[in-house]
């Protein structure tokens, strides 16, 4: 039998007055924020909390996310550099021959002559260019690339006698910082090096990649993909 006192409707003031506050409790018994009446909010101090909470968040993870995109920029720009630096080998080697026994691999001004030849729109160092913050007094010939890249050029010896460390056979050592004058200008870091062999040019490094370190780990970053720390 069903209830009559559900499908009564209230007859007096009295009722409704009790019907408004049974229906009000039952809305506030559900309110996300109990204890608040009908207001929807939050206070200044849980606002405080949570934007403490999501600095300390910050914090943490954007120095990683920055580190990550430098890190994913620099070995970028190394490719690049390299790929670039490559095929003007490959196009003084068409011209001139393999760098052992000739003339342009005899010296460090006919290595830079060659290669300023073959890359567009590459201009000479100025005095204040070209790692001069990192070696003041070095002044070996060097070039700025269209995309801000510093090289210089080093030990030339077109019978490919040149050794340093684990490397032999080497012609010459090209330098490069892949970012110029921005920091950290650090080998290793934004400074890697190239050696031009009997064959042709290669990252340094791959004589030895196991105990890479520095500028001789640039084989292994073009290889992996990622920085040495």
């Amino acid at each position: 039998m069903k209830n009559k006192s559900l499908l009564t409707p209230p007859h007096n003031s009295n009722d409704l007055e009790v019907g408004r506050v049974v229906k009000h409790d039952k809305i506030s018994k559900y309110n996300p924020l109990p204890g608040r009446g009908n207001v929807l909010g939050f206070t200044l101090a849980e606002v405080l909390i949570t934007l403490v909470i999501i600095g300390v968040i910050a914090a943490i993870t954007v120095p990683s996310l920055i580190n990550k995109t430098n890190d994913q920029e620099i070995v970028s720009k190394l490719k690049k550099t390299y790929s670039t630096m490559a095929q003007a080998t490959n196009l003084i080697i068409a011209e001139e021959g393999l760098p052992k026994g000739s003339d342009w691999a005899s010296s460090q001004m006919n290595i830079f002559l060659n290669y300023k030849k073959h890359l567009n729109n590459a201009r000479e160092c100025e005095d204040s260019e070209c790692f001069s913050q990192l070696w003041p007094s070095y002044n070996h010939p060097g070039l700025v690339l269209s995309d801000g890249v510093n090289i210089k050029f080093s030990g030339a010896n077109n019978q490919c006698i040149l050794s340093d460390t684990t490397l032999n056979d080497v012609c010459a050592h090209i330098w490069v910082d892949v970012n110029g004058a921005k920091k950290p200008n650090k080998i290793g870091r934004d400074i890697f090096s190239f050696v031009l062999k009997e064959k042709g040019l290669y990252p340094r490094g791959c004589d030895d990649e196991a105990n890479c370190a520095g500028d001789g780990c640039a084989c292994t970053v073009l290889r992996t993909g990622k920085l040495v720390r």
